[in-house]
């Protein structure tokens, strides 16, 4: 009888444990909203590739072509633009992330601020929608589209856009 009403008590007790841990366990949608606090504050393309699923990555970026597809062209995009800019720093201006668990979106409006090879202040606004999944437990982003609204006036980007 003693044997079994400590065993009771070491079960309940490993429980209570496991119960009180997993309530600790990040959500999906919090593990989600750290990968893009990461990505936001990487400042060379090892730090940005580190956020993306190497094996199956595609960007639709500001700059041409249309689209990079797979790790290396997308690599040579993040080089380009960090070879170019320095003392970068970014914001979220928004943030909303949507998840059932195994996909993931990330809807964003990001505000990037960064000096130029020439010494030139840069500043841009940008929309911001990743796609994630999972990859050996942690959550990686398959498809990046990155966006500015257009004045159809004169065709051109606007870079300073706000909410």
């Amino acid at each position: 009888m003693k044997a079994r009403t400590i065993a009771l008590g070491v079960i309940g007790t490993l429980l209570i444990w496991g119960l009180g841990t997993a309530a600790y366990a990040a959500s999906p949608k919090a593990e989600i909203m750290a990968l893009e606090h990461k990505c936001i504050a990487a400042t060379t393309t090892a730090e940005a590739m580190a956020c993306l699923d190497e094996k199956q990555i595609e960007l639709f970026d500001v700059v041409p072509p249309l689209r990079y597809t797979g790790a290396e062209a997308v690599r040579g995009d993040l080089d380009n633009f960090f070879g170019n800019a320095k003392d970068l720093k970014a914001e979220f201006l928004a943030l909303d992330v949507t998840t059932d668990g195994r996909l993931g979106i990330a809807q964003s409006i990001q505000h990037f601020t960064w000096t130029g090879k020439d010494g030139k202040p840069m500043a841009a606004t940008l929309r911001v929608t990743d796609s994630l999944h999972k990859v050996g437990g942690h959550w990686k982003i398959f498809h990046s589209h990155v966006s500015v609204p257009v004045d159809l006036a004169t065709g051109k980007a606007v870079m300073d856009g706000k909410l």
